[in-house]
This record gives C-alpha cells, sequence and structure tokens, in this order.
C-alpha cells in the first residue's frame, strides 16, 4: 500500500482517504464474492467505523490478517486476482498508521476482537465468545495525529468515494452518516450526476464480461474521462483508455462508413469506463495511470480488448438505436464543419 502525500484532507488525494479505501476494498471484495450487500460507515471527521456484512475474518486468524504483512487469503480466487492489490498489505498500513485500530469478526455466532494503538496489539481475545450479530467485519480507527497533522475527514470527499463505489458495484447499498448510496445504472448513473450540462443525446451504456462503458456528448472542446481499473480511479488513465479513444473512433468511423478525424468524433466527449484486469501493473505506486498491456498474464492484449468489445456492443447498440445514432453523427459532423471554417479563416 502507498498512500502518496499526508495532507490533512483537504484535498482528496490526501492519505487519510486512502486508509478509509483499503478499507473498504476489503468490504468490497466481500461483495464482489456473493458475501454481504450492505456496508455502514461512520465518521466525525476524525474516528472512522466501518462495518460490512461478508463472512467475516476466520476468527484464529485475526490478529495475523491485522497485523502480519501477506497474510491475506486472496491468492486462490479468480474473481481476486482481478483486485487492485494482491500483497496483504491494507489494513496492516492503516493499523501502522493509525493511533488507535479495533477490528472485530463475527463468524457464524462467534466473534473476537482486537484493540491496537500504533499497531501494537493492546488487548485481545484469545478465545471466541458467543454472538448475535450478522456475519461481517467491524473496524473503527483514529488516524496518527502525528503523521497526519490537524487532519479532518471532509464529507464531500467521502461522500464521493462511496458512490463511485456503488457505481462500479451495483446492487451494493452504502449507508454513510445517515445517508444511503446505491446505483442501478452503474456508469450511467456517474455520467447522469457528473454532467455539467444537459446532454446532446442519451446516455450511450453497454457492458461485457470484465468490461463496462457508457458516454455522450456536450457542447464543449474538450474530452472528459472517468476510467477505473478493478475499482480502482484511474485518474490519469492509461492503457485501457487509450484503447477505448482508439477503438470508438474506428467504431463510428466502421459504423458511419465515413472516415471522420478522431478530435471530430471526441471533441465534447463525456466517457466513463471501468475494465477488471487480471494482476494490474500500474505506472505509479498511487496507481492512478494502467500500464498493463494484456487483460491477463498471456492473455489478450486490452488494445483487442477493448476495441473488439466496442466493434461488436456499440456497433449493435447504434444500428438499434437510430435517433441516437444520428444525433451522435450530427455533433460529429458539425464538429468537423467548424474545424474547417476555422482552418479557412486561420489561412
Amino acid at each position: 500500500m502507498y498512500i502518496g502525500k499526508l495532507g490533512d484532507g483537504s484535498s482528496d488525494d490526501d492519505g487519510i482517504y486512502v486508509l478509509l479505501k483499503e478499507v473498504l476494498d476489503n468490504c468490497i471484495d466481500e461483495f464482489v464474492m456473493g458475501f454481504g450487500k450492505q456496508i455502514e460507515v461512520d465518521c466525525d471527521g476524525y474516528i472512522v467505523t466501518v462495518r460490512d456484512h461478508g463472512r467475516g475474518i476466520p476468527l484464529e486468524k485475526l490478529l495475523d490478517c491485522s497485523s502480519k504483512i501477506n497474510t491475506g487469503a486472496k491468492y486462490d480466487s479468480e474473481a481476486f486476482k482481478k483486485s487492485v492489490g494482491l500483497n496483504g498489505v491494507g489494513i496492516k498500513a492503516v493499523n501502522a498508521l493509525s493511533k488507535t485500530f479495533n477490528i472485530q469478526s463475527f463468524r457464524d455466532g462467534d466473534t473476537r476482537r482486537i484493540e491496537f494503538s500504533c499497531g501494537e496489539p493492546q488487548e485481545i481475545d484469545k478465545k471466541n465468545k458467543k454472538t448475535q450479530e450478522e456475519n461481517g467485519t467491524f473496524i473503527s480507527f483514529v488516524p496518527d495525529g502525528s503523521m497526519f497533522k490537524k487532519y479532518r475527514y471532509r464529507n464531500e470527499y467521502v461522500e464521493r468515494m462511496l458512490r463511485y463505489y456503488t457505481y462500479l458495484n451495483k446492487g451494493l447499498v452504502i449507508h454513510y452518516n445517515g445517508k444511503k448510496f446505491r446505483s442501478k445504472n452503474g456508469l450511467k448513473d456517474l455520467l447522469e450526476e457528473n454532467l455539467s450540462e444537459d446532454p446532446l443525446y442519451p446516455i450511450i451504456h453497454i457492458e461485457g464480461h470484465d468490461i463496462e462503458v457508457a458516454f455522450t456528448h456536450i457542447e464543449q472542446y474538450g474530452e472528459d474521462y472517468f476510467s477505473f481499473v478493478n475499482g480502482q480511479h484511474t485518474t490519469q488513465g492509461g492503457t485501457h483508455q487509450a484503447a477505448f479513444r482508439e477503438g470508438l473512433v474506428k467504431t463510428i468511423r466502421d459504423f458511419s462508413k465515413k472516415n471522420f478525424d478522431a478530435p471530430d468524433i471526441r471533441g465534447g466527449l463525456v466517457a466513463a469506463i471501468s475494465l477488471k484486469v487480471q494482476e494490474p501493473v500500474f505506472e505509479s505506486q498511487t496507481k492512478t495511470k494502467l500500464g498493463s498491456l494484456t487483460v491477463a498474464p498471456e492473455g489478450e492484449s486490452i488494445r483487442l480488448f477493448v476495441g473488439n468489445f466496442l466493434k461488436e456492443k456499440l456497433d449493435n447498440f447504434l444500428h438499434k438505436n437510430p435517433q441516437t445514432a444520428d444525433a451522435l453523427l450530427v455533433k460529429i459532423q458539425r464538429s468537423e464543419r467548424e474545424r474547417k471554417e476555422l482552418k479557412g479563416i486561420q489561412k
């Protein structure tokens, strides 16, 4: 785990938000495996609590899983191979970077709890205790104020993080400080809630195995992207985003049978793409840019995988939705005309 800058919480990439993300990622892993559809998160700005309803950490492994490196149990699962981190560091690092860190697991009618301070165990349940609580894991932590100077969690950044989790995990419900977050339409919901103005045509939303895409155009000149790999927000893009940009151009050219310039096709584009990759490689420790060339070791190239997906799914969508297709082509043709007119004026 790499927390990037420490910060005080005034920026959404400050370290305290990485601590929260590491705890939540374990909850999401359980949801992906089919265990636990609800997560409760509470934060008063300084103390964070997270409760999932997954299977719960095996009670006899609770100490190891929360304080000893490389003791996770995610290596053999196909789903877990498409996680962002597999080295078992996550919550151990949160533990080490917290003034207090308490963890309790509920599993099949039994429970154990361990309380830590700066990574060192203070109180340990060495025997199981009976409980009526549902299966799952409860974690509370207070970031170490000697490292995160004068920190405070900002609700707007936490809520954005939680909304992104629900966009990427349809059916997941997250409760945060009395608010409820849930997404029925995945990346389509993400775009609808983030568009700065009305779209020129209804959002195109297509899905396939390990890939989801949503996009539309608005009246702007640039391109805006929300890209994700295995639930990680890749704010700097990467190979998956490049493959989408290229595949979109090729598919629209083939569909329209016109050799539009790429900037005319992508001008005003607002898009979201989510991809699941086995053993992803990132170009930096902060995992904000994907560097993987293939969707799996010895597997198909990301460029080909995304391109083939768009060639089939997007082409089919455009043929089945002629009004949307016409509106898309009108936008592209207008961009082409305006570019040529501007070029003529400059001459």
